[in-house]
């Protein structure tokens, strides 16, 4: 499992619309332009990018930072408090 953090900025209304929907297909939005997406195969990561490329416009950006698990584990909101929970055990 490979988990990213997504963040984008779009002009175009339409553009920004419809890479949110296609996100939304891999995991949760968390911001208005970002998202914690999950893959279960590292291949997935090329495909968003060959889906997602072509409806960019000049000046566009689309970033995908991945996430250890550690680091994920780490990661605290404004209040200190955990941004990620954990299953003490995962089914695969």
């Amino acid at each position: 499992m490979h988990i990213y953090l997504v963040c984008f900025d779009i002009t175009d209304d339409r553009i920004r619309d419809q890479v949110g929907k296609a996100l939304l297909e891999y995991g949760d939005r968390v911001q208005k332009s970002v998202f914690e997406i999950v893959l279960r195969r590292p291949e997935e990561l090329q495909d968003i990018r060959d889906r997602l490329r072509p409806l960019l416009e000049d000046g566009d950006d689309l970033r995908f930072y991945r996430l250890c698990a550690e680091c994920r584990q780490d990661s605290t909101d404004i209040r200190g408090e955990r941004l990620a929970q954990f299953p003490a055990v995962m089914l695969v």
